[in-house]
């Protein structure tokens, strides 16, 4: 008996390195976590959301999804609106035209100016705004604004989204100096962060080092995930495909995590509408089936 005991104890110890080196995920998250955290701040829950697209890259579908048809595909470029009884809170900013143009690559891409410009006012009426990631066009808006002074100081930035833009901005456009940093509000958070009522921060890196994801949840019970460019377009997510764009790069495998986090959702939970930043396809039914406004207050 004691041979056998210490025969099965040996093979317990004999397993343990393997265990030790069992990879963790490379992301993950859980929807009823996060439904919590987005109860953590009292108050009356969001009314709706409101998308408006202010620009357009073309390009063929294939960037945006690996291994899809060369199809033409238009890319909007967006910013949302969450509406309260007392006010607004702005997901991403925008860009101007300079930027515009660094997309473009060349090419003369379409920009809406009285769109742009009806962004720049949601901007300066919001009580707060938030960013997905700091990609120029999300974040530009903000940071070459002539309102900078105004905007700066309730716009909220993640640590890492700071850092990026110090040492390793998309392009030199949205550089910014520690002193610039310094006018935002930082913060720093390991999984999930309650941002307002109804409203929650997803720690969600892999496209750049500082994406997240938005959690809502808007007083008709109606929830969505503001997914930003975890994917270009819903096939992406439905398929759980990532890019394949060489202008970018990616932690890929925190991206596949994260698409097939999404994609259980789409599938699993009913109640919850994952919305992207740039597929226009979806953006034009989310508008028809009223699940997005189409204009900004």
């Amino acid at each position: 008996m004691k041979r056998s005991f210490l025969l099965a104890a040996f093979l317990c110890l004999a397993a343990l390195p393997a265990m030790a080196q069992t990879p963790a995920p490379a992301w993950s998250a859980d929807i009823n976590e996060i439904r919590h955290v987005a109860t953590m701040i009292p108050g009356a829950r969001p009314l709706r959301i409101n998308v408006l697209k202010f620009a357009e890259s073309r390009r063929t579908k294939n960037f945006s999804v690996k291994g899809a048809p060369k199809d033409p595909s238009i890319q909007a470029r967006t910013a949302f609106q969450v509406v309260y009884r007392d006010g607004t809170v702005m997901v991403d900013s925008g860009m101007d035209l300079q930027v515009h143009k660094f997309f473009g690559r060349g090419v003369e891409e379409p920009y809406f100016p009285d769109q742009a410009r009806a962004v720049e006012q949601a901007l300066r009426s919001a009580k707060a705004i938030v960013m997905t990631h700091e990609h120029g066009d999300h974040i530009a808006g903000v940071i070459r604004s002539p309102f900078f002074a105004e905007l700066a100081p309730k716009t909220l930035l993640t640590r890492t989204q700071v850092q990026t833009l110090l040492t390793e901005p998309q392009m030199p456009e949205i550089k910014i100096t520690p002193e610039v940093a310094k006018r935002f509000i930082v913060i720093d958070y390991e999984k999930y962060y309650p941002f307002a009522p109804g409203m929650a921060l997803i720690k969600a890196p892999g496209h750049t080092p500082g994406s997240q994801m938005i959690y809502l949840v808007l007083d008709s019970g109606k929830e969505y995930v503001l997914a930003g460019d975890v994917a270009w377009h819903m096939d992406g997510v439905r398929t759980i495909t990532g890019k394949d764009a060489p202008w970018i790069t990616e932690d890929v495998a925190s991206i596949d995590a994260e698409l097939t986090w999404l994609n259980m959702l789409t599938r699993s939970e009913k109640n919850v509408t994952v919305v992207l930043s740039h597929d226009e396809e979806q953006r034009l039914d989310d508008i028809k089936q009223k699940i997005l406004g189409d204009r900004l207050e």
